[in-house]
This record gives structure tokens, C-alpha cells and sequence, in this order.
């Protein structure tokens, strides 16, 4: 999957607003893109691992996400979860009432995409 996924990521992106993204895989592996300099390709993946433990964290109390969205000061986070443990995360620019729907589409895809 990770060539797909690094296929995948390179035919779509980068986008208007995306920061970075950041993709961590079944097997623990990490596909990362970062498109300026707000973000380093370590500091997504340590954020991506917090984040999908806190969604994990989630199913202990009956909750099974699918799609999360972080909304900070300047950023906004979205994470896609799949069934077998990978996830996508986007970093975007917090621009309050500019969804993009060709993101949206991308996490849609990523958590249809085959393993």
C-alpha cells in the first residue's frame, strides 16, 4: 500500500491551504509530505501518532471514528482512520468557512483505497 499511497499523494497534492500531511500505515510505517516550512516531516508523524491514539482512545467508550477534525489558532487537522489501523492526516490553514471539498474527497478515497 505505501506505493500507492505515495503515488496517491503525489498525484493530488499539494493543495491550496495544505500544510503538510501525513500517513501512517498498518505496519507502522510513515508516508509524509510537508509543503512549506511550518511543519517538519517528524513533527506531523509525532502528531499523527498522538492523534491516533486519542481516536483509539475513543473506542474504549463505544465511539468508532472514522473521520476527526482539530481545530486550532492557525491550523485545523483532519484524520481519516481505516479499518486496518492506517491513517491520513491533512494540516491545513484555519480559514474558518472554506471547506475544500477536493480534501474532503482525498480522505474519502484514502479510506476506500485497497491494502
Amino acid at each position: 500500500m505505501k506505493k500507492a499511497l505515495e503515488d496517491f499523494l503525489d498525484r493530488n497534492l499539494p493543495l491550496p491551504g495544505v500544510a503538510a500531511c501525513s500517513a501512517r500505515l498498518a505496519d507502522r510505517s510513515f508516508v509524509s509530505r510537508c509543503y512549506g516550512d511550518w511543519f517538519t516531516a517528524a513533527q506531523i508523524e509525532q502528531a499523527l501518532n498522538r492523534l491516533a491514539l486519542a481516536a483509539d482512545s475513543l473506542g474504549y467508550h463505544g465511539i468508532q471514528p472514522t473521520r476527526i477534525c482539530w481545530v486550532f489558532e492557525r491550523t485545523r487537522i483532519h484524520l481519516a482512520l481505516r479499518r486496518d489501523a492506517a491513517c491520513l492526516a491533512f494540516f491545513v490553514e484555519n480559514r474558518p468557512g472554506a471547506p475544500n471539498p477536493k480534501l474532503q474527497a482525498l480522505l474519502e478515497e484514502f479510506v476506500a483505497m485497497s491494502a
